[in-house]
């Protein structure tokens, strides 16, 4: 596999971001967005036989949850739904090799099972007042969207995305800074995060020329594939487990 060069050396030089998906985290978890929806429809239609909750986003269905139950109800029933004794991929453990900042919008608990693995110190960053902790010396973990072991900290709901820039602004200030400042690999991840989508453009504008190139690894089509390159991040079609391995040997981390 071809990995560019200037990826490879900002990874060897620890000059590089992951954002990882949940792409990353399918072939361990086994399930994605659609079944943790399905399983709170059920839970819905025992009570209104009628609810259709097929036709709805993962995100409906928490607001029609929360609505019919209550906050908590919603957040530990999510959490419960993520299991937490999943082995990692050889990529999630590829990726704590290889990444001092790991960024992700995923309630899964693969990544700390890796650092453990490895014996790696690592630092969980998860909640708005958890920011303070970052530290450019540590291993970090930004789980921007919440962690399962902390369904308190689950972002899942219309209102929980349409606040998040005021609920987490501390937090969204790290990211903001490591996506400015280092080579940013998304992995796993659609790039249809508004508040992901909102930083890399308030990037653009005020680096202009100065802004660096992004890489991207999935199998993306071409129109969308030329969509990606109009905001600067370069596609590479690659499997993304497959893609952080080679990686982390091609940049010579053991």
């Amino acid at each position: 596999m071809q990995i560019k060069a200037t990826l490879v050396d900002a990874v060897r030089n620890r000059q590089a971001v992951l954002f990882a998906g949940a792409g990353i985290s399918w072939q361990a978890i086994g399930f994605g967005g659609l079944h943790i929806r399905d399983q709170l429809g059920m839970q819905i239609e025992r009570d209104y036989p009628g609810y259709d909750y097929r036709s709805r986003s993962v995100e409906e269905v928490c607001d029609e949850y929360l609505v019919l139950n209550d906050r908590i109800a919603l957040v530990d029933r999510l959490a419960a739904l993520i299991p937490q004794d999943r082995i990692p991929q050889p990529s999630h453990v590829a990726a704590v090799k290889s990444f001092r900042f790991i960024v992700t919008t995923n309630w899964d608990l693969l990544f700390e099972s890796a650092y453990r693995q490895i014996n790696q110190h690592y630092q969980v960053l998860s909640q708005d007042a958890d920011a303070p902790m970052f530290s450019y010396d540590q291993h970090n973990l930004l789980k921007i969207h919440g962690s399962a072991d902390r369904p308190v900290s689950l972002v899942a709901t219309t209102e929980d995305y349409e606040n998040y820039a005021e609920t987490h602004a501390r937090l969204l200030d790290k990211v903001a800074d490591l996506l400015q400042n280092n080579t940013v690999l998304f992995v796993g991840y659609g790039l249809r995060d508004e508040h992901v989508r909102r930083l890399l453009s308030q990037i653009r504008r005020q680096r202009q020329q100065w802004t660096r190139k992004a890489f991207a690894v999935g199998f993306f089509d071409e129109v969308r594939t030329k969509l990606l390159a109009s905001r600067q991040i370069e596609v590479i079609d690659a499997d993304a487990d497959e893609f952080l391995v080679e990686l982390m040997k091609q940049a010579g981390i053991c």
